[in-house]
């Protein structure tokens, strides 16, 4: 039986309870912040100090780096303390709020953050502009590695033009390469249209069939110098292709329209052979599942003649460096692989299957471990889980007789630092160039926030506070996180501008063939 003083210690307990909990910011209530909920979103539409607020509660509740960067010295409730203030002072009455002085402000608050996918954006209520910030942008920002690599495109190529190869193959199917061959490249699109305008105009006198083909290349050629004057995103695609089709009865070969979704998926891939049998593959984003796989593509890319050709075209290349591989090895001449993934972004996980784990065993890789957060309090983790690397089940060879080579930078970043830990944990696996940028931690969509409690904050473009947050956290071999730190080489190599420049050759594949053929 209950006695009154049993009543009176539960009843105590029970106010202590209501009283922590409703005077405590890091109360563990659990709000919907993965979606566009108006409780979660509410303050925030026409407050600076409520977007503040959701932003700082949703991080507590979903971030699952909180003691990685307590040990860097972050301390999230001072963050509260001192920023929220500000914030409110930026609600006065009178206060004209720029989109730079939100941004510079928001800045201050995420750049000690580490996470290297996450980016943040504010809806600015007196302008109607997102602002967006990223810790990881800001971080890169003063590395030195940064300005080598200005206007970096890795290729073989200048290998090729040197007598080098013995084989080299690559297709562009990114959204750049896809608007050059419409845009630029001669006899096709605009430049047969700017030729065709000249031949026309240098003729004495046009037929009324030729006339107006004429004015219409003309008014066509006018669109497309206007729409190049502004900057590229998906209505710049859809304003192309709507010219594209008002223009279609002028018959302008190779001018189609161009399918906004390559902006995701769109990607550049090389191949080369050197003639002592040294095989490379530069891949410029993980975007390989929906070319490789049906039902990915069908999901993605399909229901589109053009995107079946293209298709193609990437298959066509990641196929014959895959055969040369087996080929080489079955017949004992394979001397090493480089896989190139610098200044690769990152992609789809899976892409993992179809680049390094084709040459491993099946079964997979462990290259390093991760975690869930799995409850609203702000400690609320998973245990350590082993991380493993996608190999290939098909039949293959298994390339562990001879050197295999990463080559990375400050902005390979996602699959490809993994792809590059992943090396670290081969026997026969090296890493050359630059430290990576530091940005290893998944995102896998907000499908699974009920369970994992964290994901995506808001909806973009729509919530009044968006921040792209991966899911898992993921640690190198030795359990330790590097995010905003990376992966470092083990041999470490600056990129040369002035010799590819002067000569066409690439400093780091330099050091990658040196390595490959001398073990030094």
């Amino acid at each position: 039986m209950t006695t009154m003083k049993n009543k009176m210690i539960i009843l105590g307990a029970l106010l202590l309870a209501m009283t922590v909990s409703s005077c405590h910011k890091d109360a563990d209530v659990m709000m919907n912040y993965a979606y566009n909920d108006n409780l979660a979103f509410q303050e925030a539409w026409d407050s600076y100090a409520g977007k503040f607020r959701v932003f700082w509660n949703a991080m507590n509740q979903y971030y699952t780096l909180w003691d990685y960067e307590e040990q860097h010295g972050l301390d999230w409730d001072a963050v509260y303390e001192k920023y929220l203030p500000r914030f409110q002072a930026l609600d006065q009455p009178g206060i004209e709020v720029s989109d730079d002085m939100l941004k510079e402000l928001m800045k201050e608050v995420i750049s000690p953050l580490h996470d290297g996918h996450m980016y943040v954006t504010f809806m600015n209520h007196q302008t109607n502009n997102n602002v967006r910030v990223s810790p990881s942008s800001i971080r890169s920002a003063n590395r030195e590695e940064m300005e080598e690599i200005e206007e970096f495109q890795p290729t073989m190529a200048g290998y090729a033009s040197n007598g080098m190869l013995k084989r080299f193959m690559r297709y562009d199917a990114s959204l750049g390469g896809q608007l050059y061959s419409l845009l630029s490249t001669p006899g096709r699109g605009r430049q047969w249209a700017k030729a065709r305008i000249q031949e026309l105009s240098e003729k004495g006198s046009l037929t009324e069939s030729e006339l107006i083909v004429y004015e219409g290349l003309k008014k066509l050629d006018g669109e497309l110098e206007q729409l190049l004057k502004e900057s590229i995103n998906k209505g710049w695609i859809n304003a192309l292709n709507e010219i594209v089709q008002k223009y279609s009865y002028l018959n302008v070969p190779f001018l189609e329209p161009i399918d906004s979704r390559f902006m995701d998926v769109g990607m550049k891939l090389e191949f080369a052979q050197t003639n002592d049998d040294i095989v490379y593959l530069q891949i410029s984003d993980f975007s390989l599942t929906p070319y490789l796989e049906d039902d990915v593509f069908q999901e993605e890319l399909g229901g589109n003649s053009r995107n079946l050709e293209i298709r193609q075209n990437v298959t066509r290349v990641w196929q014959a460096w895959f055969d040369a591989i087996q080929d080489l090895h079955k017949s004992g001449q394979l001397k090493g692989v480089i896989i190139d993934v610098r200044s690769n972004g990152g992609g789809y996980m899976n892409d993992a299957h179809y680049v390094l784990g084709a040459l491993l065993p099946p079964g997979g890789l462990q290259y390093g471990w991760s975690r869930y957060k799995r409850g609203v309090g702000r400690y609320d983790f998973s245990p350590l889980m082993p991380k493993y690397m996608y190999t290939m089940d098909e039949p293959h060879e298994i390339i562990n007789d001879c050197p295999v080579v990463v080559l990375a930078n400050v902005q390979s970043v996602s699959m490809s630092e993994m792809t590059s830990l992943g090396c670290k944990q081969m026997q026969n696996g090296t890493v050359i160039g630059r430290r990576t940028h530091g940005g290893l931690c998944g995102l896998v969509g907000n499908n699974r926030n009920s369970d994992n409690y964290s994901g995506h904050i808001g909806v973009e473009g729509i919530t009044p506070v968006y921040v792209y947050l991966p899911t898992e956290c993921i640690f190198d071999f030795n359990k330790q996180p590097l995010e905003g730190v990376g992966v470092t080489p083990d041999i470490e190599v600056a990129y040369d501008p002035v010799l590819f420049k002067n000569t066409k050759q690439d400093s780091q594949i330099d050091r990658a063939l040196q390595f490959i053929r001398t073990g030094n």
